[in-house]
């Protein structure tokens, strides 16, 4: 219960002095609650010291009644005058606060008694301890005080008896009730009185507090016009100290931003400016670019055209000069003219890859898009390339898919790509096994090209489509000159990645060094 009472005090106050909660209101709840609880420790701990005090003078008091009373019932005693002695008991009761009182003789019995029970006359009351003859007895209603009665000697014609010799006990009863009205009264006035000084110590902090936070709503109202109206406003500085730093705070931040606002405008401007000559440097340098590509590629696509046409017709000398030398018996010759034929073949080859990486560039290249059916286009790449695989050794795994898959695209470009792809695994691979296959999914088609070749290191597979870039040239030292171990211009796979993305596709490649590449061209179906 306890446990409950804390966890519902502490939500209370929580939700009393909440961050949602004004200031002014939690300065008041806090001042209230402690001004409240001031008052009640103090009514009660005043009404306790008076209750103290009073106390110690009702003690006082009865102790003097007692000792009165002992005094004159000790003639009382002696002579056994019982009408005296009950004079004396009514006299006492009638004193102020005095309910009872009784005089017992020697051997406890009553001599005379007024308002006592028999049952707090013969009680074992406690003595006390700085007057050990007198005896305290005390509940919520009363004191009962009792003294024993000493015969001094008051007869000196009576030698035998002892001068101090005990001849009976008073007994004195002391209500509360005037004690308890006392304390309650006292705690009533004391709390009323409290309250009405709190009451004024509430309104004048109210008063005080008002004074305080005006200027602080008057900046947040200040801040929240600034927020909504953009504009900045500047604040009056008055109030308290402090919040005269708060003020002061907050325009020297205005004024902050208004400068650097001022500043930002003045460099976007300039930045403006230096943008817009920037713009026009770089127009004019784009349009010089683009024009010299055009020239560029329109020098290259004229100037292979007309290199072709007189190395085909070199090409075809060379086959008739070899004819004829081995109708008159002259082979010796053919080894040599072979090397000029292969010499001859290669550089038409690059005369080609030229001719169709310029028209690209150029945007002359031609889509024609057409049905083709896959698996005898790559049948005829793999008779295209069957040379290289005897001089390389290579073992060729063809298509394993047997489904007659027909997608549209321009053949031509789709035939070069594969023979590209299959060139490119014959030359990077020695007495190694180079597959081909096709598949496809719900929107792609695929033609995968596997070798088991020396691989490509991962930190150049973003440079194997560039043009004039064989990352996997290395080079083997013979006496006199360093040679390139893989020939080639390395425009293959460039033209390929180009035609593929003028398909809609691209080539993805996966390839570790040392184990072999996978080239995976992906087409729209």
């Amino acid at each position: 219960m306890v446990n409950l009472a804390g966890v519902a005090l502490s939500k209370f106050f929580y939700k009393l002095l909440g961050s949602d909660v004004s200031i002014r209101r939690q300065l008041l709840t806090v001042i209230i609650l402690g001004v409240v609880i001031l008052n009640l420790v103090g009514s009660l701990l005043t009404a306790w010291l008076t209750n103290q005090k009073l106390r110690e003078l009702i003690t006082a008091d009865a102790l003097e009644k007692v000792e009165s009373l002992a005094e004159l019932a000790q003639s009382s005693l002696y002579n056994h005058q019982f009408a005296h002695a009950r004079r004396l008991v009514e006299h006492a009761v009638s004193q102020n606060s005095v309910e009872g009182s009784a005089i017992l003789d020697n051997k406890g019995l009553v001599f005379a008694n007024k308002n006592i029970p028999e049952h707090f006359i013969n009680h074992n009351l406690a003595p006390l301890s700085d007057l050990p003859d007198i005896k305290k007895f005390e509940d919520k209603q009363c004191f009962i005080f009792s003294k024993p009665v000493y015969l001094e000697q008051l007869d000196a014609n009576v030698k035998a008896q002892p001068p101090y010799q005990q001849i009976g006990t008073v007994v004195i009863k002391i209500s509360k009730k005037t004690l308890n009205q006392a304390k309650l009264d006292i705690f009533f006035m004391t709390f009323a009185i409290g309250i009405a000084i709190s009451l004024f110590l509430v309104g004048l902090i109210n008063v005080t507090i008002n004074r305080f936070t005006q200027p602080i709503y008057r900046l947040a109202d200040l801040m929240t016009e600034s927020k909504h109206t953009g504009m900045h406003l500047l604040s009056k500085e008055e109030g308290t100290k402090e919040v005269k730093k708060m003020a002061q705070a907050y325009n020297e931040m205005i004024r902050a931003l208004d400068e650097n606002e001022e500043t930002l405008r003045k460099h976007s401007e300039q930045l403006e400016q230096q943008v817009a000559m920037r713009t026009q440097e770089l127009v004019k340098a784009r349009d010089a670019a683009l024009t010299a590509s055009r020239h560029k590629s329109v020098f290259l696509a004229n100037i292979t055209h007309e290199l072709r046409t007189p190395i085909q017709a070199i090409i075809g000398y060379i086959d008739l000069v070899k004819e004829e030398l081995e109708l008159d018996g002259m082979d010796q010759h053919s080894a040599d003219l072979n090397k000029v034929q292969v010499s001859a073949e290669r550089l038409l080859t690059l005369i080609n890859d030229i001719l169709d990486l310029s028209k690209v560039e150029a945007g002359k290249m031609d889509v024609k898009i057409s049905v083709v059916e896959v698996k005898p286009l790559i049948e005829n790449a793999i008779d295209s390339i069957t040379p290289l695989l005897d001089i390389r050794q290579n073992l060729l795994v063809g298509p394993q898919n047997t489904t007659e898959l027909f997608i549209e695209t321009d053949k031509a470009m789709l035939a070069q790509i594969v023979i590209n792809l299959l060139s490119n695994a014959c030359k990077f691979t020695s007495n190694g096994t180079i597959s081909i296959d096709y598949f496809c999914d719900q929107t792609d088609f695929f033609i995968s090209v596997k070798d088991t070749g020396c691989g490509i290191a991962q930190d150049k597979l973003a440079e194997i489509f560039d043009e004039f870039r064989q990352v996997n040239q290395g080079k083997k030292h013979t006496d006199n000159a360093n040679v390139k171990q893989f020939s080639g211009t390395g425009l293959g796979l460039a033209i390929s990645q180009k035609f593929a993305n003028l398909l809609g596709g691209e080539i993805l490649v996966n390839s570790q060094l040392g184990s072999g590449s996978e080239f995976k061209l992906r087409l729209p179906l």
